[in-house]
């Protein structure tokens, strides 16, 4: 048993640490706990602003019986869990029966042994850890301490989870910096580059791009122009076409981008689809010259969107071309210029379909 709980423990640490936030790492927690004991009741309570725990991950037998319990709420001020909430001390408990906390419901089914811990996020409880049992005195030291661990590691991974929180809301002021800045250069740039990233999101989510991978694809379609505020302003917004020397300046931006996010710990593993963004399947791209399955496939995604925005937006230099000649452009490059998948996923998600827009 001293052998199955280490390795509990062990198992555990290794699932939290992948988990993206609370809910996240209370499932988690509670899951792994009921498949390997089989416990009554394994569940984790929140303690909330307002003095109310409430339930966030529940696992067994009760918590299939009763409707709803996910969504049960209890009183700080009651309970034996609310007793361990107010005071951070835990509680063994060897018949629920015989404490004057317990809160029963139905004496034929309650349970009759509790083992509840308080659960730490820095100086403070941020919730409890309770798990139950319908046998009398059938919690050990040993489950005590198990379940101390779990706690334990239950209040880190939330703590972790509220860090990264916190350094991604900083990650997205900083975002908002570079953006500001892109549109002090050139306006239509700030505005080109939100609606590309969410013409991006949805192509990338049909193609299967999930969790962090889709998070990058979105800062980094939002991004991918960043590097024009190392371009002069008035070759941004020259009306007439460029020079050789002009166009190598634009097409440095780039590189300019990536170098910038690279600076930039929770941007960094963007700056691959910013430098990409504008190299072809083809090979004739820049400024790498990459193809194929060389290009990261969040560039390939944000260089198809990239282009249709282009095409359908006024720009000093040409008009905008219509929905229809901007969509047979993508198709005549596609698998040329653009990517032939992603290039249908952009025609799909737009309601572009057999060579003609969808009613």
């Amino acid at each position: 048993m001293e052998r199955e709980r280490l390795a509990v423990a062990s198992r555990l640490a290794t699932l939290l640490a992948q988990a993206r936030n609370e809910e996240q790492v209370a499932r988690t927690a509670a899951a792994q706990l009921h498949h390997s004991f089989d416990y009554f009741l394994a569940v984790i309570q929140r303690l909330d602003q307002d003095g109310v725990l409430r339930v966030v991950a529940a696992e067994g037998s009760l918590a299939e019986a009763v409707a709803g319990f996910l969504a049960l709420t209890q009183p700080v001020e009651k309970g034996i869990n609310g007793r361990v909430a107010r005071t951070g001390e835990p509680a063994l408990v060897p018949d629920t029966r015989l404490d004057p906390d317990y809160l029963g419901h139905d004496d034929r089914s309650d349970p009759r042994s509790e083992l509840s811990l308080p659960i730490r996020v820095g100086d403070k409880v941020w919730g409890v850890l309770n798990l139950e049992q319908q046998a009398t005195d059938a919690f050990s030291d040993e489950d005590m301490l198990l379940a101390d661990i779990v706690a334990g590691q239950v209040g880190a991974a939330v703590h972790r989870c509220e860090l990264v929180s916190e350094l991604e809301s900083a990650c997205v002021n900083t975002v908002g910096v570079l953006a500001d800045a892109v549109e002090l250069q050139d306006g239509y740039t700030a505005e080109h580059a939100r609606e590309v990233a969410d013409l991006a999101v949805g192509v990338g989510a049909a193609l299967g791009f999930e969790g962090a991978e889709l998070e990058r694809l979105r800062y980094g379609a939002l991004l991918h122009d960043v590097g024009k505020v190392g371009v002069p302003g008035e070759i941004l917004r020259k009306p007439a076409g460029l020079t050789p020397e002009e166009r190598m300046a634009v097409e440095r931006h780039t590189v300019i981008g990536a170098q910038m996010l690279q600076r930039i710990a929770l941007l960094a593993p963007v700056a691959p689809l910013v430098r990409s963004s504008h190299e072809r399947v083809d090979g004739r791209g820049y400024p790498d010259g990459l193809r194929g399955d060389q290009i990261p496939r969040g560039a390939l995604v944000i260089a198809a969107c990239d282009a249709l925005h282009a095409m359908t937006s006024d720009r000093p230099y040409r008009a905008a071309m219509t929905l229809d000649a901007a969509f047979a452009e993508l198709r005549r490059s596609a698998g040329t210029q653009f990517d032939a998948v992603t290039v249908e996923a952009v025609l799909a998600g737009t309601g572009f379909t057999d060579g003609r827009p969808d009613p």
